[in-house]
């Protein structure tokens, strides 16, 4: 799932180090996506895993991400 997810984050920012991405890694704090960059992988993630967030997207790390989908499958 982690390595779905990275190839997601590298789609919204194709300058983002794949091997830098770790559960740990922060989403605004570390890979530096802004409100729009999060929108996008939440639309991405969307439609990879088949899942519809029904609220805002609250996850500050890679891990917040992995634990919901983990969640919702």
């Amino acid at each position: 799932m982690l390595e779905r997810l990275k190839k997601l984050m590298q789609g919204v920012d194709p300058e983002v180090n794949l091997d830098n991405i770790t559960l740990e890694t922060r989403l605004i704090d570390d890979l530096h996506f802004d409100s729009l960059g999060v929108m996008m992988l939440a639309l991405a993630i969307e439609d990879e895993f088949n899942v519809t967030f029904d609220e805002p997207m609250n996850f500050l790390t890679v891990k917040d991400v992995v634990d919901y989908l983990e969640a919702h499958k």
